[in-house]
């Protein structure tokens, strides 16, 4: 097992490099979160790597790149659809602990792992909702959604239910592997911006894509 100092050091420089700030309290946050999902995929399949630095890189890392990407409001609502083991919402609420955050998963037993490592870190307006992004746009909701992120999901899969989300300005971040296409966004949505990026450690290249619903 690695030293966590090293593990401590990967993180913090990783997120430097990115541009962002980083304290070591955030830091420490992480390799809370590492111990914790590192636990917990031994019983429930969170993630298929295992590697503890390629954790720290594809996930955490990867999370973060939409901060450089494009600018979240300050205290805006957060959707997080298909959150799993928690990406890239809480990696993003860590670093912006301002954001309020919904994390949506069908799958029970990871919004158990959700709701206790929202527990364990302490985080502050994060709320899970076991379900669908369907059955989510079907409750009464008490305010309106400033960014979607979707990391696990693709976008034609959840793309019809996103205006009965967001806000008048509000944006959907994908993250992806290629730029999106314009059969994709299909007239009713417009692209903002597109930025690719290459991940530490040559551990692949990452787009994010911010679209908006076309007005």
């Amino acid at each position: 097992m690695e030293h966590e100092q090293e593990l401590l050091e990967l993180t913090i420089n990783s997120v430097r490099k990115l541009g962002l700030t980083i304290g070591e309290s955030h830091a420490k946050q992480f390799m809370i979160y590492l111990a914790h999902l590192m636990t917990w995929n031994k019983t429930i399949n969170l993630t298929a790597i295992t590697d503890r630095k390629e954790i720290i890189i594809k996930h955490f890392i990867d999370s973060l790149v939409a901060l450089v990407a494009t600018n979240f409001p300050q205290n805006g609502a957060v959707l997080d659809v298909g959150s799993g083991g928690g990406f890239p919402g809480i990696p993003l609420k860590i670093l912006r602990p301002d954001l309020r955050l919904v994390l949506i998963d069908p799958v029970q037993k990871k919004c158990s792992f959700l709701n206790s490592m929202i527990g364990l870190l302490t985080l502050h307006n994060v709320s899970t909702f076991n379900g669908t992004i369907e059955q989510y746009a079907k409750r009464p909701l008490d305010h309106v959604i400033d960014m979607i992120v979707v990391r696990a999901l693709k976008f034609q899969d959840i793309r019809e239910h996103i205006p009965k989300l967001l806000s008048l300005n509000g944006k959907v971040v994908l993250y992806r592997a290629e730029p999106v296409t314009h059969q994709e966004l299909d007239g009713k949505f417009h692209l903002v911006s597109e930025t690719s990026l290459d991940l530490p450690q040559k551990s692949g290249k990452r787009v994010i894509s911010v679209i908006e619903i076309a007005r």
